[in-house]
């Protein structure tokens, strides 16, 4: 066994490569916004969430009829029933609040009247970790420009040959990701938006300088499905 001096060591400092170094603490705000957040009952009882973001203009308004009113409009009409047709009948969108975030510890909005959007597709359920993905971009580019929407609950006629998202699937979800979800917002006097909490200035691993960043929000100007590969949103499967 090799000996080595103590007094020949040198003391180096870690880096965690994905660690988010500008990432500042506490809770968030985005001036003018509120976080609009799905919640999505699945097949083996747990709970999935989307979290959307809406400007407002002057005073925040928002009430348990108003969440009532985007959760109804979400799981109404043609382009639901046509996603719906590849939703498993054990999951459903089944609630949906609405939380001021222009300011810290703002109360919880819940939708006032029950509603629920189930599937309705006579297939089998898939696991309930895989998702397709809906991109939400804006005028700008980046990463921190644009976002992504994870949609659970899917049934197995919504698998196409070769173990992608089916073209009907596909097409429906994205008539629904406008339609549906960008509509309800926009229906109910919030702009759609990328909500962008304020960051710390930071060098990155390769000496870039990245400038402090303050907390705003984005347009979005389209949501897109951009291809039909599944996508999971949970990092150690069904557990």
């Amino acid at each position: 066994m090799p000996i080595v001096r103590l007094d020949t060591l040198q003391q180096f400092a870690a880096v965690n490569l994905r660690l988010d170094q500008g990432a500042l603490g506490g809770p968030v705000i985005v001036p003018s916004c509120a976080q609009i957040v799905l919640y999505w009952a699945l097949t083996n009882g747990q709970v999935a969430h989307n979290v959307l973001y809406g400007r407002y203009a002057g005073v925040f308004a928002g009430t348990p009829a108003q969440a009532t009113a985007m959760l109804t409009a979400m799981t109404t009409g043609a382009t639901w029933a046509a996603l719906a047709a590849f939703l498993a009948p054990t999951t459903a969108l089944a609630g949906l609040h609405i939380r001021d975030v222009n300011t810290e510890d703002q109360a919880i909005i819940l939708n006032g009247t029950p509603v629920s959007g189930p599937g309705t597709s006579v297939g089998t359920a898939l696991p309930d970790e895989v998702a397709a993905v809906i991109t939400m971009t804006t005028a700008k580019t980046g990463p921190s420009n644009r976002g992504r929407t994870y949609i659970p609950g899917w049934a197995s006629n919504a698998s196409g040959a070769g173990g992608v998202i089916a073209a009907g699937a596909v097409s429906a979800l994205a008539a629904w990701a406008t339609t549906n979800l960008l509509g309800a917002l926009s229906s109910n006097s919030y702009v759609p938006v990328i909500g962008q909490k304020a960051r710390a200035a930071y060098t990155g691993t390769t000496g870039t300088a990245h400038p402090a960043r303050p907390a705003g929000s984005i347009a979005i100007v389209s949501a897109v499905v951009k291809d039909n590969h599944w996508d999971s949103q949970r990092r150690r499967g069904l557990r």
